[in-house]
């Protein structure tokens, strides 16, 4: 397994995460993320951006037009799995502009059971999306679990060791029912046979 870090240039709720780039294998900025990993204590391996909306460092950077078909966070996980990371975790990606969180999650659908994993992480959320099959999900520091099921349901869903369990369910693309569960162990369960599922670890910020 490669593991790459990608930063974005927003962060919410940055000052909860706790990250380290000895964890990483790459990492990589993407425009003006170069800002947030030096507020995070952290060096960039690889620059990517068009610099539309920050200053363009000083360092080799891979300059991207400022009118192309893709964002910036796009180009930066396509030239993560380039460099031969199948496990990607991208710092922002969430919260702000609501056009950029949504194509986000579709980089999470395009990916999805297709050999790489990516995670969407801040100081509140881990976003991700998982396949058919059986997948264990670790509590960890997180109170709450949020299912929900994207592009078409979710058929045969059982989920074990949250509140409130199911069994053999089908999870509609247009419902809350999966929103808000807690983890009761220390791990849940979940298995289904059909679908794609975007899996929220999340908490409340005080």
């Amino acid at each position: 397994m490669k593991k790459g870090l990608i930063i974005t240039s927003y962060i919410e709720h940055q000052h909860a995460l706790d990250v380290s780039g000895v964890d990483y294998d790459l990492v990589i900025c993407a425009d003006g993320g170069l800002v947030r990993a030096k507020e995070l204590g952290l060096s960039p391996d690889l620059l990517i951006g068009d610099y539309d909306s920050t200053d363009r460092p000083d360092e080799d950077v891979i300059l991207l037009p400022m009118e192309k078909d893709m964002t910036d966070s796009e180009a930066a996980i396509d030239l993560a799995l380039s460099e031969g990371c199948d496990h990607i975790t991208v710092l922002g990606g969430l919260g702000g502009r609501f056009d950029h969180t949504m194509g986000n999650i579709g980089m999470l659908a395009r990916y999805c059971g297709k050999g790489a994993f990516i995670r969407l992480l801040d100081g509140q959320n881990e976003v991700f999306m998982l396949p058919p099959g059986e997948h264990t999900i670790a509590r960890d520091s997180h109170k709450y679990l949020g299912l929900i099921a994207y592009g078409g349901a979710c058929e045969g869903l059982t989920l074990q060791g949250t509140k409130y369990t199911l069994k053999d369910f089908t999870l509609t693309d247009d419902t809350t029912r999966g929103v808000s569960n807690e983890f009761v162990s220390e791990e849940a369960v979940l298995s289904f046979q059909k679908g794609k599922l975007l899996v929220i670890r999340t908490g409340d910020i005080r």
